[in-house]
């Protein structure tokens, strides 16, 4: 028979069961821990692995949805930038429009006031010719008696003044300053000796004192007399009449001109 020692077994036991318990708190439970742990980390990255791709892959969504609507994008850019630039396009086109509007009116009113200038200027230089030969004829034909005629009409007029106008005979008399004023008279033509006597005892009457008289020939007045006494100065020939004839036929032109412009 075996010879068996049992106290060796049990001895051996005990060792094995206190290897075993010294091993499992030395190495085992560590180990297991430490693979717990880098379970546990691997299961964090993996959870944040799978985190970054549902983030990428919504991303991903994103730009392929992008993509799938970039040419439709670029489609209504590229519109609407079509629309702005014909619209500057049409808005320049309308200012320079209007520019060439106002430059075509102002040219059309320069044209216009060049054009009125010429016509007055013309017109002007054909009624003072007009004049001038009328002048020119009036003073060949005018006959001795109206030369006379106007003279007297004058002195009519002097007389009716001392009449009917006393405050201006004084106001001609006050101007007189000449102890005997002299009377400047200038004559288309000679003057007769009746005439001329009957010129100095009307302003002789109108001074209220005798007068002296100077007389001067200008047969540009065709026919009649300018007379000059202090400050009163008189006239009665027709080259005045053709002068006052001259402002109205200037006048009535301008009044025809502005009615056919209006």
């Amino acid at each position: 028979m075996l010879d068996i020692d049992l106290i060796t077994i049990l001895a051996e036991i005990i060792n094995f069961l206190v290897t075993a318990v010294a091993l499992y708190f030395l190495l085992f439970k560590p180990t297991v821990k430490r693979i717990e742990e880098r379970s546990r980390q691997k299961e964090e990255m993996l959870s944040n692995a799978k985190a970054k791709e549902q983030e990428a892959e919504e991303k991903l969504a994103k730009i392929e949805d992008r993509l799938a609507n970039i040419d439709k994008e670029i489609e209504s850019r590229l519109e609407q930038a079509y629309q702005n630039a014909q619209a500057e396009s049409e808005a320049l086109l309308q200012e320079t429009q209007n520019e060439a509007e106002r430059i075509i009116r102002d040219a059309e009113n320069e044209a216009e006031k060049r054009q009125r200038l010429e016509m007055e200027t013309l017109e002007q230089e054909l009624v003072q010719t007009v004049l001038n030969i009328s002048g020119q004829v009036l003073s060949k034909t005018t006959p001795e008696k109206t030369h006379e005629m106007l003279i007297e009409e004058l002195n009519k007029e002097i007389w009716d003044m001392g009449k009917s106008g006393m405050p201006q005979v004084r106001t001609i008399r006050d101007s007189l300053a000449e102890r005997t004023p002299t009377v400047h008279v200038v004559s288309a033509k000679e003057l007769s000796p009746e005439l001329q006597r009957s010129l100095v005892r009307t302003f002789s009457a109108l001074a209220d004192r005798n007068v002296n008289m100077e007389i001067e020939i200008n047969p540009e007045l065709i026919a009649g007399i300018k007379v000059r006494m202090g400050d009163l100065v008189v006239e009665n020939n027709l080259a005045a009449e053709l002068a006052e004839l001259k402002s109205e036929v200037f006048v009535s032109l301008e009044e025809s001109m502005n009615d056919q412009n209006g």
